[in-house]
């Protein structure tokens, strides 16, 4: 078997994934160039190999028709926005993902990114760089609404860590699990109406596209932040730049953006903090990223199926 592992870097907080790899004495190949493939080099890459272990790069209808003996896609993370699941099952490719695995990462950078909103650390942060000492009078948790829009694996451990802090916690959800306490059930438009503060949590889908935009926006209150771990389209960046520019908005954190990497005008804002997609990077969701990407692609290399094969619900 031909294993291409696109995933860069690949083995370096823990090396039980090449292990692994490597124990089945199957041809592995490495991402050459270090850094995320774009198209063109996908495609080529793809030549000749049987599965690959895969990161956020484009699996489009055209990367996938020059991939005539790949069978498995097994997706280090959660995100499928960039693998065209109907051209996988039109070749007969399968694929799987590890969805819990970078769930506590991104739930904690989450609250990191409240406080950092909430108490102007960031901002502070830049001043004091430039000579200016400025004291800043922020906001407590226990001072606002937080409105948490998507409460699966990621939305349901923000909550279980904003708990402690007494936070006032709005809940929206297309199915709303009732057996989580300390929050209060709403729909989505009273969560933006109510909300001080709003993380967002939602996978990317063609419902989801652009799920947050004007109409939403304007509906917070004058002075409200948004934050953005999930994946880019499902918030229309313009519309937040423009309630940015405005002020209505006070501030947002985002780590993920539709065109990476993000070189819009909010690098320019003060009040924006902005990473570069690395919510689910910290050492143990990155190992456990990749171990499961290999268990599930060594599972369906030997004809059994995972648990987190990817099927048409994932798209619904």
């Amino acid at each position: 078997m031909n294993i291409l592992i696109t995933v860069y870097p690949f083995g370096r907080c823990g090396d039980k994934p090449i292990k692994l790899l490597e124990g089945k004495g199957w041809n592995l190949t490495f991402n050459p160039v270090q850094r995320r493939l774009q198209e063109d080099e996908v495609m080529e890459m793809l030549k000749g190999m049987d599965a690959v272990i895969a990161g956020t790069e484009l699996y489009n209808r055209e990367t996938i028709k020059y991939a005539k003996d790949l069978k498995v896609i097994s997706r280090s993370g959660i995100g499928l926005d960039n693998i065209d699941y109907q051209a996988c099952k039109e070749n007969n490719i399968l694929v799987a993902n590890t969805p819990s695995a970078p769930s506590d990462a991104v739930a904690d950078l989450t609250i990191a990114q409240i406080f950092n909103l909430l108490r102007n650390i960031c901002i502070s942060d830049q001043l004091i760089k430039k000579g200016m000492w400025k004291r800043f009078t922020g906001l407590s948790i226990k001072q606002i609404k937080i409105g948490i829009l998507g409460v699966g694996k990621i939305g349901g451990r923000v909550i279980n860590r904003l708990k402690p802090f007494d936070a006032n916690i709005l809940a929206c959800d297309i199915s709303p699990n009732k057996d989580i306490d300390g929050v209060t059930w709403v729909d989505k438009d009273t969560l933006f109406r109510e909300s001080d503060l709003i993380s967002i949590h939602i996978p990317l889908s063609k419902r989801n596209y652009h799920f947050v935009g004007m109409n939403e926006l304007s509906m917070m209150k004058k002075g409200s932040y948004l934050i953005n771990t999930s994946r880019g389209s499902v918030l229309n960046e313009g519309d937040l730049e423009s309630c940015l520019i405005n002020h209505h908005m006070a501030g947002a954190a985002l780590d993920v953006f539709e065109k990476e990497p993000y070189e819009g005008c909010m690098t320019g804002m003060d009040n924006v903090i902005l990473t570069a997609h690395h919510a689910s990077s910290d050492r143990l969701s990155k190992y456990l990223m990749e171990l499961g990407a290999v268990e599930n692609c060594i599972q369906l290399i030997n004809g059994e199926i995972p648990e987190n094969i990817v099927t048409d619900k994932d798209f619904e």
